[in-house]
Order: C-alpha cells, then sequence, then structure tokens
C-alpha cells in the first residue's frame, strides 16, 4: 500500500541515527552454581559459546518440539546472564527453575532492565570504539552492553533501573532519541523479525517461525524437542511458514486474522505495522499454509497482500 510519506523522529533514528527503546518487563536471571552453561546446553536449542563475552539466541521447546519461549545467554566476567523479552520471561523462570536443581545451578533475579540503544550511530553515542558483532558483550561502567543485529543493529544496555535512567539521560543529551513503540514495532516488522507472543506462540515450531538459522544449531546434543526439529527440517516444508507480506491497496484488519486466496483459507495475519515505511509502504507478518501459492493474490479483511521479498 502506497501511503504518504511521514516523518517519525524514533523511526528516522533507527535508520539514520541513534534511537532508544524501552523493555519495561525484560527479566535478567544470574545462572550460578555447578554448570550453569551445561544446564543451558541441555535444554536450549542453541549451541553457547565457549569464550566469555559472548552469547547466543536460543529456544526452550517442550517434548513436542513447540516453542515455550525464546531468550538470550551472555556470558561476561565469570558471570551467565539469562536475558528474556517481557513475553518468554514468565516461562523463562518457571523452565530453569524446574531444571536448575538437579544440576545444582541457583537461578537469581538480577533486577536489572534493558534499553536498547539502535541504529548506525549507536556504538559512537554508547561509547564504544567499534560495532560490536551480534551476542558479544563489553563493560561499560556499571552497565552490559550486549550486541544487536535485528531488528536494528546496535546495543542493548542491561544493569540496574537507576544506571539505565542515568544512561538514558547522558545519550539523549548526546543526540540519542527516544523511539515510540510503533515506530519500533514498525522497524521490526518491516526487517520481518518475529516477537514471541505475537507472531510465533507455544503452537509453533521453530521450522514454521522461520527460526532454525538464527535459534538452533543441529550440531549439539540433546535437548527436549530436538527429534521434531530434526525430522521438520529433514522432512522439508512444514505446514505454514511465516512470511513478511506487503500491503497492496486497502487497510489490513487488526491481527490475529485471516489470510485468504480466492474463497480458500491461506494462512493467518500476525503481524501489521502500525506506520508506513520510509518508503510509504506498510509491512505485515503472517504465515501462509503449505499449499498456499506465494506468487498468487492474498487477502485479508479489505486489504490485498503480496508476499515480500
Amino acid at each position: 500500500m502506497a501511503a504518504e510519506r511521514i516523518t517519525h523522529p524514533g523511526y528516522a533514528a533507527l535508520r539514520e541515527g541513534a534511537a532508544l527503546v524501552g523493555h519495561p518487563g525484560a527479566a535478567a536471571l544470574r545462572l550460578s552454581g555447578r554448570d550453569p552453561l551445561g544446564l543451558l546446553e541441555a535444554i536450549l536449542t542453541n549451541s553457547l559459546p565457549g569464550e566469555e563475552d559472548r552469547g547466543a539466541y536460543a529456544l526452550l521447546l517442550d517434548p513436542k518440539g513447540r516453542i515455550q519461549a525464546d531468550l538470550r545467554v551472555v556470558r561476561h566476567a565469570g558471570e551467565v546472564l539469562v536475558v528474556a523479552g517481557p513475553q518468554s520471561a514468565r516461562a523463562v523462570r518457571e523452565i530453569l527453575r524446574r531444571y536448575a536443581p538437579f544440576s545444582r545451578v541457583a537461578v537469581e533475579e538480577t533486577g536489572f532492565g534493558v534499553l536498547g540503544l539502535y541504529g548506525p550511530r549507536a556504538a559512537e553515542l554508547a561509547g564504544l570504539r567499534s560495532a560490536l558483532p551480534e551476542h558479544a558483550c563489553a563493560r561499560l561502567g556499571a552497565l552490559l552492553a550486549v550486541g544487536v543485529a535485528v531488528p536494528v543493529p546496535g546495543v542493548d544496555l542491561i544493569g540496574a533501573p537507576e544506571e539505565l535512567q542515568r544512561a538514558r539521560e547522558r545519550l539523549r543529551g548526546a543526540g540519542a532519541v527516544a523511539a515510540t513503540e510503533e515506530e519500533y514495532e514498525a522497524a521490526r516488522i518491516a526487517a520481518g523479525v518475529p516477537r514471541f507472543g505475537t507472531d510465533f506462540t507455544p503452537e509453533n515450531f521453530p521450522a514454521e517461525a522461520g527460526l532454525l538459522e538464527r535459534a538452533v544449531s543441529f550440531e549439539k546434543g540433546c535437548y527436549p524437542g530436538q527429534e521434531t526439529v530434526a525430522r521438520m527440517r529433514y522432512r522439508g516444508h512444514p505446514n505454514r511458514t511465516l512470511r513478511r507480506l506487503l500491503v497492496a491497496s486497502g487497510t489490513p484488519p487488526a491481527p490475529p486474522a485471516e489470510i485468504l486466496q480466492g474463497d480458500r483459507r491461506a494462512g493467518t495475519l500476525t503481524s501489521v505495522s502500525p506506520l508506513p515505511s520510509e518508503e510509504g509502504v506498510v509491512f505485515a507478518l503472517g504465515y501462509l499454509r503449505r499449499g498456499a501459492d506465494p506468487e498468487g493474490p492474498l487477502s485479508a479483511g479489505g486489504a490485498i497482500l503480496r508476499v515480500a521479498g
């Protein structure tokens, strides 16, 4: 859908400068004890790096291979932190505390929050010599900076709420712009990055949500749900696949909404950008069924959709 180009300061900063994005409800848990990395290797879908100041993005699955939560593991100065977004935090806490006693591992609430600093000037304003690779980390005073690649490159700042507030004030003084939730969502959807609780839920498998490359290692040992993940990979196409969509015309209904191809159900719309891109395009995310033609016309409510490249 070609919409009139509108300037949104936070969205522009994500693309061209540095934007501050709060993540209220995110959790940072500290794991300690006998072998916290061994515990995580036994229950996560992804392999963990062997060196300090590195991390990984991974999933927690149920025994049938469905996604229960997503999270990030960070190693720094001998500590192991597990960072989860607001939609995953509760499940991450419950699952870690279920398994921890068997490995003699303690799961501790740090009380830390997460403040995102994203955009091409993020490293400069954060005081880093260069951009951090994804999941790499560095100490910035009382805060830990962790590299982010998607949906917008930059860093997540992790630390006590009062330290994050001081950082927020300093960064705004240095030129960072506070982005609204709508502006960040527009960037996320335009980049085709799914969010737990919205685009994938405990009903979905990693292959359906397009997370195999980003969140799954096929070189590691067993974990809950591994057999299903491997079978879906080698069998080929899952029954439905999350796709980035473009709204060609009209206004789509609020998700979740049915996607049609002609008069047949073709899938489900999960996210619609609340703002047009800089080019005036509205993007969306949604699942298409295996039998749907990705080259054919699609519709949702009064909107015409097509699969974006």
